[in-house]
């Protein structure tokens, strides 16, 4: 009988997460949950060149997947953020990044009101109508220098310093810019 109960609390749980999530995603015009592909990833890596130092963010980080791989590949970055605003994905990437000695940090945030001032690499896969209101974001608020990329969906109106066309449609593509 306990077990049962605890077993209806948590699937209750899960179905009222996973509600407040649809609606948001519906109604708030918020990415939904889909990880970047590893090579996608991958192919980021390759064209990255942090500096000593540097802060890289990844907004809508979800489980931190381009974080991680970041913090591999270049271990001479100083500062990993991810900007999560769903509970689920930001408690599985608590969980994966605790589990590791890890510098990343996770933080539940909304990025329409976290301030990126000390970003020198941003990366992001979200959806057109998020990347339109975070273009006046960044240029408000990063310094000069910045590096947005962002997989699939570019900045509205604004020239990117390079287009990379992976293979399998016309929606696949990244997309680099300097603020």
């Amino acid at each position: 009988m306990f077990l049962e109960i605890i077993s209806i609390a948590v699937l209750g749980f899960i179905a009222l997460v996973l509600s407040v999530q649809f609606f948001q995603i519906a109604l708030g015009g918020y990415a939904p949950i889909i990880p970047t592909k590893s090579k996608v990833i991958k192919r980021v890596m390759k064209e990255m060149s942090p500096k000593d130092g540097c802060a890289v963010y990844e907004l809508g980080c979800g489980n931190a997947g381009f974080l991680r791989a970041a913090e591999n590949k270049f271990p001479n970055i100083k500062k990993l953020v991810g900007i999560e605003y769903f509970f689920l994905p930001y408690l599985i990437g608590k969980i994966q990044v605790s589990l590791r000695d890890s510098k990343i940090k996770i933080l539940k945030k909304d990025v329409l009101r976290f301030n990126m001032n000390e970003a020198d690499i941003i990366y992001c896969f979200l959806n057109k109508p998020m990347m339109a209101k975070l273009k006046e974001k960044f240029k408000k608020e990063c310094k000069a220098g910045t590096q947005i990329i962002s997989y699939q969906f570019g900045l509205p109106d604004l020239e990117p310093e390079k287009v990379i066309d992976l293979e399998g449609g016309r929606k696949n593509k990244i997309y680099f810019y300097t603020i």
